[in-house]
């Protein structure tokens, strides 16, 4: 989960990596589209078992957006990829279950994967602050 936070602290202190001005799709759209929705399943699942203390996924992704300047309909698929995130989960888990945990552990790789990649990928290096402890 670390390496998720990180990811952000990283993309929000890069250079803009999504411009709404452009023609064809930035290579790593599809990575940062999943990661929306991965983050939306984590503010659903995090709420429902962490409670007041779990992260703020929903300013976590507000952060991510506003730091590459995306506005009205760049900034839309994100938005909808993270509310089917929540929407996906909040159909089938309505109290915090140990399957609710095990997939919420699970979406924690899945986010800290495509925000490695995205880190090597795309990430400028030697900008990058350390990662928030939880």
């Amino acid at each position: 989960m670390l390496k998720v936070l990180a990811v952000f602290v990283t993309l929000a202190s890069a250079t803009p990596l999504l411009a709404a001005d452009t023609i064809s799709p930035p290579p790593y759209q599809a990575d940062v589209l999943r990661l929306s929705e991965v983050l939306g399943a984590a503010a659903y699942l995090d709420g429902l078992c962490a409670g007041p203390t779990s992260v703020d996924w929903r300013a976590k992704m507000v952060s991510l957006l506003d730091a590459q300047g995306l506005d009205g309909a760049a900034r839309r698929p994100y938005v909808e990829a993270f509310n089917r995130g929540q929407r996906t989960f909040a159909v089938a888990h309505r109290t915090c279950t140990a399957a609710a945990r095990s997939v919420l552990q699970r979406y924690f790789a899945e986010g800290a994967q495509l925000s490695e990649r995205l880190d090597q990928r795309f990430g400028r290096t030697g900008d990058s602050p350390a990662a928030p402890a939880r």
